[in-house]
C-alpha cells in the first residue's frame, strides 16, 4: 500500500487579491510531512488553475492503487456558494465559481474513486467549513461512501475569513506548531485537533472546524523525534519574529554578542506606535498619491482610440456596485476605531447558536433579511475614484473601475473592482454589471503607492484586452 499528500497553494489572482504567505505554507507544510517519514509521495504545487488542480489530483491517484492514506492540503481563496466550498484557482471568476474553482463535492468524489484507508483534508482558505444549514454549528458531511476513516481541518467556518500573515497564515502556522508540540511518543491527528482548539479558543473571527469520522487512534508521525529537524528549522525560518518594539534582546553585530536592553516604558510603546498611526495628514498624502498616480496613467491609456475615459471622485462610500464587498470584508477586520461602519444586521437578534434554528426556516420567511450599512465617519476629501472606459463604438460595453479608500488607524483599505456594463439604451449602460476584478490592499500608512498603482492599473489593462479579444472573435 502507498501513502500520497497533495499540496496546493494559490498565491497569485488574477483578479483576487495576492497571498504571497500561501507559498511558504506549502513549502512549510512539505518539509513537515517529509520529516514524518510516512509518506511515500509528497506532491508539491504553486499557483494553479482550478483545471490544473484536478488535472493533478487526478494524477497523483492513478485507479487500481491501494492507498494506506491520502492527505489533501490547500492553502488559498475560499469561497462559499449556496452550500458549496470552492477551492479559488488563479483565475478564479466569481461569475464561472463552477469552472475557475475546484468544488468541494467534486474532490471528495475523486478521493472515494481512490478508496483509501484513511483521507486527511486541511483547508487553509475563508468560509472553509461546510455546514449542511446555514447558521447552525457545522455539520458532519456526508462523506464516507466509499471512505473508511475521514479527517478534514478547515481554518475557519463557512461565514468567516481566515487570517494570513507575513511569512505563513495563522492556521498553517498553527497547525505547524501543533504538530512539532510533543517530543517524544506517537503523535495522533487527534492531538493536533486538541491543540488547534486550544489556539482558538475565543477568538470570535476565526473559529477552526474539524470533521473527525475516524477512529481518534489515527497516526500523524510514529514518533516525534523525527521532527527534530524540522522543529529547529520550523523555529529558525518561520517563526514570528518580534516586531519593533516587542521583546528585550538587540543582536549586536559588530561584536557578536546579545545585549539586554530595558523595557520600554508606556509612554515609549505609545510614541513608537504613533509613528506607524494614520491622521488626516497621512490620509491624505496617501489617497493622494494613489489617486492621481493612477489618474495619470490612465491618461496614457492604450485604449484611447477605442473608449472615452473620464475620472470621477467622491468624499464617501456613493459606488454601490462596490458597498457590499466593502461591508463583508471590513466586518470581519478588527479595527481598534470606528472612522468606517461597516456591519450586516438582521432582523432577527438572536445569539449565533439561536440564529440556527430560526435560518431552517428563513427560506419560507421573506421577512428575514439583512441590512447593510457603510458609513464613513471621518473626513475625507477623496474617498472614492470611479474610472469609466465608454465604447466610442457600439459593438463594445462600457468598463468601469472603482477604487475605495477605508481608512482606519493601523492602516489604509483599498478596495478594488472592475466591471463590465452592456447597454440598456442607445447611450445608456447597466449600473450593476458584470464583475471582472474583485480584490482589497491592506497598507500602511507610510506605504509607498507605486506598486500598487501598477497593479491596478496592470489588472484594469489586462480586463480590456480579455474583452476585446473576445468582442473581436464574436464580430
Amino acid at each position: 500500500m502507498t501513502s500520497t499528500a497533495i499540496l496546493i497553494g494559490n498565491a497569485v489572482y488574477d483578479k483576487e487579491t495576492p497571498l504571497p504567505c500561501c507559498r511558504e505554507d506549502v513549502s512549510a507544510m512539505r518539509e513537515l510531512l517529509q520529516a514524518t517519514d510516512r509518506f511515500d509521495h509528497v506532491l508539491e504545487h504553486v499557483d494553479l488553475t482550478a483545471d490544473a488542480m484536478r488535472d493533478v489530483v487526478r494524477a497523483a491517484l492513478p485507479p487500481g492503487v491501494d492507498y494506506s492514506e491520502v492527505l489533501f492540503y490547500f492553502s488559498g481563496h475560499g469561497i462559499q456558494r449556496g452550500q458549496e466550498l470552492y477551492l479559488c484557482g488563479t483565475t478564479f471568476d466569481a461569475n464561472r465559481p463552477n469552472e475557475t474553482g475546484f468544488r468541494h463535492s467534486e474532490l471528495m468524489d475523486l478521493f472515494r474513486a481512490a478508496r483509501p484507508e484513511l483521507l486527511v483534508t486541511i483547508f487553509d482558505a475563508c468560509f472553509s467549513g461546510a455546514p449542511l444549514v446555514k447558521g447552525e454549528p457545522p455539520l458532519l458531511p456526508v462523506v464516507q461512501d466509499g471512505l473508511r476513516n475521514v479527517l478534514q481541518f478547515s481554518s475557519s467556518l463557512d461565514d468567516q475569513t481566515s487570517l494570513g500573515g507575513d511569512q505563513l497564515s495563522a492556521f498553517t502556522r498553527a497547525f505547524l506548531d501543533a504538530s512539532v508540540r510533543k517530543t517524544e511518543g506517537v503523535v495522533y491527528y487527534s492531538d493536533i485537533t486538541n491543540a488547534l482548539r486550544d489556539e482558538f479558543i475565543g477568538n470570535d473571527e476565526q473559529t477552526p472546524y474539524f470533521v473527525n469520522q475516524g477512529t481518534g487512534r489515527e497516526i500523524f508521525v510514529d514518533d516525534a523525534s523525527k521532527l527534530a529537524s524540522f522543529r529547529q528549522g520550523f523555529a529558525n525560518r518561520w517563526r514570528a519574529k518580534p516586531s519593533e518594539g516587542e521583546g528585550n534582546e538587540d543582536h549586536n553585530e559588530s561584536r557578536d554578542a546579545i545585549i539586554v536592553t530595558e523595557p520600554r516604558t508606556p509612554k515609549q510603546l505609545l510614541i513608537a506606535a504613533e509613528q506607524r498611526m494614520g491622521d488626516a495628514d497621512r490620509a491624505k498624502r496617501l489617497v493622494d498619491d494613489l489617486f492621481d498616480g493612477l489618474i495619470a496613467k490612465f491618461d496614457e491609456s492604450e485604449f484611447a482610440e477605442l473608449f472615452e475615459t473620464t475620472t470621477s471622485e467622491h468624499s464617501t462610500f456613493r459606488e454601490p456596485i462596490i458597498r457590499d464587498f466593502i461591508i463583508r470584508t471590513l466586518s470581519r477586520e478588527t479595527r481598534p476605531d470606528r472612522f468606517v461602519i461597516a456591519e450586516i444586521k438582521s432582523d432577527k437578534r438572536l445569539g449565533r447558536w439561536a440564529l440556527g434554528a430560526v435560518n431552517l426556516l428563513s427560506a419560507l420567511n421573506p421577512d428575514s433579511t439583512e441590512h447593510f450599512v457603510l458609513e464613513l465617519n471621518c473626513s475625507m476629501s477623496r474617498a472614492e475614484l470611479k474610472v469609466t472606459l465608454t465604447p466610442k463604438y457600439s459593438a463594445l460595453q462600457q468598463l468601469q473601475l472603482v477604487l475605495s479608500c477605508a481608512p482606519s488607524l493601523k492602516h489604509c483599505y483599498i478596495f478594488e473592482m472592475v466591471t463590465q456594463h452592456p447597454r440598456t439604451d442607445w447611450g445608456a449602460f447597466d449600473q450593476e454589471g458584470r464583475e471582472l476584478v474583485r480584490r482589497w490592499h491592506k497598507l500602511e500608512w507610510n506605504a509607498e503607492v507605486s506598486d500598487l498603482i501598477g497593479k491596478i492599473r496592470d489588472a484594469l489593462t489586462n480586463a480590456v484586452r480579455n474583452y476585446i479579444e473576445e468582442t473581436v472573435k464574436n464580430l
